[in-house]
């Protein structure tokens, strides 16, 4: 059995959140065939300190503490270069130097996030970089997006844009293959670059059917919102649903109210409770018992790139799914038959007053959806490219030796 070394800008437990649960799961699948060993940056005392897991996924896991001050002090000092705040973010002279020794002694290396792709870049051996989402077109998204061009992070967005491109368009070329979740990022950075997008592949992400059972309430009013809110993005579609959605719906349904289910900083969580009709239930071990009962699933993203998890799960939990177009990007359910797309914000109300007037049409909805998450989004399925890619890759690479 051949070893494996992942690398991963964030401690992937507890497996909470998209980014995590993505990685998660591709080690979980890579386990099966190799031996993993994950090196891993923490930014606190609490999560060096966290007990391992005992799920056999890894064999061994190193962490190494990078303090949120010395972060910031990084991306200062980048500001007068052409390096990604975001990589810059995540630099770390122990963590790299770590990365170098162990690499010695693996057969292959996988990095999450260009954040610590960069680590690896020019070590020899095989590599291969899971990108996720192309993150420059997430930053141009919200650059072009008038209703956020006067927030601070937009700002530094706008300024980060061009040379967060520059660096995802020429990473690629380090790595023997790289990852993305949706063909529309893999056009946004290659379409016209045929030998950089030859060394790119598409593997959407999945759901774990197990942990998400299907559970339509017939009864359910309540509206059903999901995301980690210490992004910009998720954030933002919060806020959209909590001050110009929902409002429409009350007017209407006055006992529907919006449940907020994922991390959220106190001062936010204390002004949408404030607000008419939301319930902030935060941070939860069991997204699907916080979910329970609710009526409709809604994602009203406007800001953002790639597969949005919070989309699957509403499908695989039984949840009639209402989102934006933006929402909907690498996914093949279509409007009307396994979910609702609406872009604005009538549009999205009369979506979800339609869906909770008519529980009949939305039960049907429900079993379309759990049935498409399960035909085209096992997680065992939609890895598994990547899984023989990287195995592939690496025996070639041993037989050449």
């Amino acid at each position: 059995m051949k070893s494996l070394l992942i690398l991963t800008p964030r401690y992937p437990y507890p497996v909470v959140g998209g980014d995590r649960l993505r990685i998660y799961q591709l080690c979980k699948s890579l386990s099966a065939h190799h031996r993993l060993t994950l090196l891993s940056l923490c930014d606190s005392p609490a999560e060096m300190a966290m007990p391992l897991p005992d799920d056999e996924v890894f064999t061994s896991i190193e962490r190494v503490y990078l303090p949120r001050w010395r972060s910031w002090l990084n991306c200062l000092a980048a500001l007068p270069s052409e390096l990604p705040l975001q990589v810059a973010y995540y630099r770390h002279r122990a963590f790299s130097e770590r990365a170098a020794v162990l690499m010695a002694s693996h057969d292959g290396a996988l990095a999450h996030l260009i954040r610590v792709g960069d680590a690896i870049k020019d070590l020899p051996g095989p590599k291969f970089l899971e990108m996720t989402d192309a993150i420059s077109l997430n930053y141009e998204r919200i650059r072009e997006t008038r209703h956020a061009r006067n927030d601070l992070r937009s700002r530094i967005f706008a300024l980060e844009s061009r040379r967060l491109r520059r660096y995802e368009e020429a990473i690629v070329d380090h790595f023997d293959q790289s990852f993305l979740v949706s063909d529309i990022d893999r056009r946004f950075l290659f379409e016209n670059q045929p030998k950089r997008l030859a060394r790119v592949s598409v593997c959407s992400n999945g759901v774990d059917l197990h942990a998400l059972p299907y559970a339509f309430a017939p009864s359910g009013r309540d509206v059903v919102f999901i995301g980690n809110m210490h992004s910009l993005q998720n954030l933002d579609a919060a806020s959209f649903m909590a001050t110009e959605v929902l409002p429409l719906v009350r007017a209407r349904s006055p006992a529907t109210r919006l449940r907020l289910i994922g991390r959220i900083h106190p001062d936010q969580a204390s002004r949408f409770a404030a607000m008419d009709g939301v319930d902030v239930t935060g941070e939860v071990p069991n997204v699907a018992a916080a979910a329970h009962g609710g009526g409709v699933g809604i994602c009203p993203l406007r800001l953002g790139a790639g597969v949005q998890n919070k989309v699957l799960e509403y499908m695989a939990l039984g949840l009639p799914t209402v989102s934006t177009a933006l929402g909907l990007e690498g996914f093949q359910a279509r409007d009307g038959r396994e979910l609702r797309v609406a872009d604005d914000a009538a549009g999205l109300a009369q979506a979800v007053l339609d869906l909770l007037g008519n529980r009949t049409a939305a039960q049907s909805m429900a079993v379309a959806a759990r049935a498409y998450v399960e035909s085209h989004h096992s997680w065992e399925a939609r890895l598994a490219p990547l899984v023989k890619c990287i195995d592939q890759t690496i025996g070639s690479r041993a037989a050449r030796t």
